[in-house]
């Protein structure tokens, strides 16, 4: 459990599940608890499913006063298991530190990647985001392991902050947040500290300034070189039984990565694939089903 008197937490997400949002929320909570309370996040040339930062800062004692980026938390939370394979999200975390992870993997599978340096909490937040939400957004539900990993914030001190945030949709929001609550497992630091396992790396896109003037794209996922497809949590998957070759999903792709197969069906180059389910939304015959990545 944390209980410094002072917290540093940081989160990574992609643009779109709401990290900016969790991040604001905890601080409202911990506001709520007379606590002092930042949030803030680290903007770039983000667009929804790339990766992205936000920042927490809690005093239960001075006023927070320090405004640069969390280098050294106590606490890291992934809102997205891809980001495991192509983002350091270790980096700087204290020998102590929690990391609470949303992945379907198990506590001990988790646990082998990241090794056994750090207190580790996994809850399958996107199962849950679809189940309570309708939707793939897993801020809210986050939180809910968050506290229970932590105890950085009062569970109830998040309900207020959720309706402000939610109006409507605050109830389901809240009972998303208790049910990862729930059921989020826990595994403490290990006293003897093991390799985590190597995992494969991804080649990093590139920043704003590293682009040249006046470069041009023209392959899908941004760039023909870079894998953009990591960005997703699910993929879409074809019935030909179901599928009439209309080529509706072709036609409304927006990373043009769904090509006509040698039999006249469509398939979706996972490499550039973020998973946005577009294609599966315009789909009149129903051929194309969301799945959610496992590895």
């Amino acid at each position: 459990m944390v209980n410094d008197k002072f917290i540093e937490m940081r989160w990574h997400g992609r643009g779109g599940q709401g990290a900016v949002t969790a991040a604001e929320l905890v601080a409202l909570a911990a506001i709520a608890e007379d606590k002092f309370a930042q949030a803030f996040p680290s903007f770039g040339p983000e667009r929804r499913g790339a990766p992205v930062l936000a920042f927490n800062r809690i005093s239960a004692g001075e006023p927070v006063r320090i405004r640069a980026a969390v280098t050294a938390p106590d606490i890291v939370v992934i809102l997205d298991p891809g980001l495991l394979r192509i983002v350091d999200v270790t980096s700087g975390l204290k020998e102590n530190g929690t990391i609470v992870v949303n992945s379907a993997k198990s506590l001990v599978d988790i646990k082998s990647e990241l090794g056994t340096k750090w207190r580790v909490a996994v809850v399958n937040a996107s199962s849950i985001a679809r189940e309570m939400l309708g939707v793939n957004i897993v801020n809210t539900t986050m939180l809910g392991a968050l506290v229970k990993a932590t105890d950085v914030v009062k569970l109830e001190s998040l309900a207020e902050p959720i309706r402000e945030r939610f109006g409507g949709r605050a109830e389901n929001n809240f009972k998303a947040c208790q049910k990862a609550y729930d059921e989020t497992s826990i595994i403490e630091q290990a006293t003897t500290i093991a390799e985590p396992k190597k995992l494969p790396q991804i080649e990093k896109l590139p920043s704003w300034r590293e682009l040249l003037v006046g470069c041009v794209v023209a392959e899908p996922g941004s760039a023909k070189r870079y894998r953009t497809g990591d960005w997703r949590s699910q993929r879409p998957v074809w019935d030909h039984q179901k599928c009439v070759k209309c080529g509706v999903c072709y036609l409304f792709c927006p990373e043009g990565c769904i090509n006509r197969t040698e039999e006249g069906y469509f398939e979706a180059d996972y490499f550039y694939c973020k998973g946005c389910g577009i294609c599966a939304r315009e789909c009149r015959p129903g051929a194309i089903t969301m799945v959610e990545e496992t590895q």
